[in-house]
Parts: structure tokens; sequence; C-alpha cells
């Protein structure tokens, strides 16, 4: 059979942007992000926030770039090849991130927002002017925000307990913020790995098995990416609450499958299994 001969499926439609910061060893940030777009299908874009100096051991420098540079990123590619869907990650600083909030308010592309603030090896990639310019100028454009327990805490301004009924009043309270459905990373919870989505009129745990490993890098990156992917995947036509949840039971069960599979790459904390990302179920 040659290549001629192939019977081939694409979603020729299905596009993705993520903007967000660089990992040069290609376990986190906009490389995990293009990586688990492309396992799920999707033809992905990036527009660079900030350039990292890491690898598995930990981050050695972080250098942000200017607004104006990634606001020209962001124009080059929505002018030319607009996406299905908008992933962020690590955005630096307030100033970027109110830059890339007010540009978005100019489309009604679904924006998937992870609040990246510290990285996998505990480095600070915010300050608390960032944390405000989430508050006041982009969580509120959100169609999901995907924050970890830690995020959660600096974006209300207080600790969350680590109680079921605590992390329901968190997620309500996130949403007060702004965003309309929120996916709240709560984390161990009695055995087992926890999440609460909450979109206006519901709240639901999602719950899986916690896998006893270190090796989570780009987990967080990668989760948020997925339900971008798979959101990009889905038809526009269709109800956004519907294909948000969707996007998120799939993308939190192959999150959970690149958990447990790991390859153990590096001798630090190594990245998850990004080649599984297209296995949701």
């Amino acid at each position: 059979m040659t290549a001629a001969d192939r019977e081939v499926t694409i979603a020729p439609h299905a596009i993705a942007l993520t903007i967000a910061g660089s990992d040069p060893s290609g376990g986190a940030g906009l490389q995990a992000d293009l990586k688990a777009f492309q396992q799920n299908g999707v033809y992905g874009m990036s527009v660079v926030t900030l350039i990292t100096v890491q690898n598995t051991l930990g981050v050695g420098h972080v250098e942000m770039l200017t607004p104006e540079l990634v606001c020209q990123q962001y124009d080059a590619v929505m002018s030319d090849i607009p996406p299905r869907a908008i992933k962020t990650g690590a955005l630096g600083t307030g100033a970027i991130i109110a830059e890339i909030a007010a540009r978005l308010e100019e489309c009604d592309t679904p924006v998937v927002v992870d609040p990246v603030m510290v990285s996998k090896h505990g480095a600070p990639l915010v300050d608390d002017a960032a944390v405000i310019a989430f508050r006041e100028t982009l969580l509120h454009r959100a169609t999901l925000i995907t924050p970890n327990r830690f995020e959660a805490e600096r974006l209300l301004d207080r600790k969350i307990d680590n109680d079921q009924n605590a992390y329901f009043d968190a997620a309500q309270e996130l949403l007060e913020l702004g965003p309309q459905m929120v996916l709240l990373k709560a984390g161990e919870f009695e055995g087992s790995q926890l999440h609460v989505f909450a979109n206006g009129e519901n709240i639901v745990t999602l719950t899986l098995e916690r896998h006893n490993t270190d090796q989570t890098q780009g987990a967080g990156c990668s989760l948020a990416a997925t339900i971008a992917a798979r959101i990009a995947l889905s038809s526009p036509d269709d109800p956004i609450i519907d294909r948000t949840r969707g996007a998120v039971d799939f993308a939190v069960a192959a999150v959970n499958h690149a958990i447990r599979f790991a390859p153990n790459y590096g001798i630090g904390r190594g990245p998850i299994e990004s080649r599984m990302l297209h296995i949701g179920d």
C-alpha cells in the first residue's frame, strides 16, 4: 500500500492556539500543549510569553518577553489562521495578562485559562500584580479556568481546607470572579485524585485513581491543552457547556493515564507520557 492509498481522517477545522511559556525540556509549557494538540489530531499554534531555562531538576532562569512582542505574535496568528479554541498557560507579567485579555475580548473563541503561577519544581512564575491582572482582566473572559488548589488560593486570597465542601465553596467563589466554568484540581483527597467541576448550575466531583509517582511534570499544562483540543474538535453548534464538560471528562481521564505510564525521563521530576493524551476513556 502506498501513502496515496491510505485512508486518513483529519478534522481540518480543528485548530487550537496556546499562549504560554517555553520549557526547553519539553515536559511542560507550550511544548507540552503542542504535543497534546497533535496527539488529539488538532493543528496547534503557539504564542510565546516567556522563556525558561529548566529541565527535570528545576528552573534555573525565567526571561519574560515584552507585552509588545507577545501581542505581535498573537495578532499575526489570529489574523491568518483563526483557532477553534485558545489555551493560556504561563503569561508572566500583569502587563502581558492585561494585553492578552484585551485582545481576547475581541473574539468569541472559547478560552481555557490555566492560571500557571508556580512551576512543578516550586519556582514562582508570577508576582502579585499578575494575580491581580488575572482577577481583574482575564478570568471573566475565560470559558473555563483550571487552577490547582494553590493557584485557587492565590486567586481567592485565602486558604482552602482539604474538605469536599470547602472545595465546592472555592469553586463557587472562583465562578464569581467571572469565568463560565471552573475545573478545580483539588489534588489528593481520601486516597484518590479529586477534581471539582462547576458550571454555574451544577457542581460535580471527578474522582480518579491516584498514582504514587512524582513524574508529573506538565500534567496541568497537558490537562488544559487536551481540554482545548477536544473543544476544538467539537461542533461549535453545540452548547459550550456540553462541549466543555465532554472535553473535561476526556482530558481528566487521558492525563490520568499519562501520569500512570510516565516514561521516567530525566533524573528529577520527569514528564507525563504525552503520547497517551488521545486516550480519554
